[in-house]
């Protein structure tokens, strides 16, 4: 009996467009939120690898490293990395203001601002998962003909 392989064809294409549309949907949110200080975060979303293992699909995107904070926020405790604060500092445009005529430097600032994230922590801003929301509704009729498409394909293959 001769093996059969599937062949995902149409699956492949609408999920490439669906991440496409999704990553598209996913910087526009981050923008609109205010979130692109220096706009790396928005720059690193790319390379998407999908791999099908053991009857699993699996999508992985790439992101800097930093988005889980910004998607998730931070619970109050340790403090932030302060280079990483700094870096921030330098590209936001954030004026110190001076305190009882002393001027705050960048470094001062960059302390200020990590100790209350230590604090209070970080607000969790969700446009990864909205963008995910957003663009699987858009999307879910398109990827199941496909998925549709495929087992017909399939079928027919076989009965043939």
């Amino acid at each position: 009996m001769e093996e059969i392989t599937l062949k995902y064809n149409n699956l492949i294409s609408s999920l490439n467009l669906f991440i496409n549309d999704f990553m598209n949907t996913y910087k526009s949110l981050l923008i609109r939120d205010g979130k692109k200080a220096s706009g790396n975060l928005i720059k690193s979303i790319g390379n998407v690898n999908i791999t099908f293992q053991n009857g699993q699909i699996n999508g992985e995107i790439s992101l800097a490293s930093y988005w889980k904070y910004v998607e998730y926020g931070r619970r109050p405790g340790k403090f932030p990395p302060p280079d990483s604060i700094l870096d921030w500092v330098k590209i936001k445009p954030v004026i110190p203001r001076p305190n009882n005529n002393i001027p705050t430097s960048q470094n001062q600032l960059a302390f200020l601002i990590g100790r209350k994230i230590a604090r209070e922590g970080i607000k969790p801003g969700n446009q990864f998962n909205e963008a995910l929301e957003i663009t699987w509704k858009k999307w879910e009729n398109n990827i199941s003909s496909a998925i549709s498409t495929d087992i017909n394909e399939i079928i027919q293959n076989i009965t043939l």
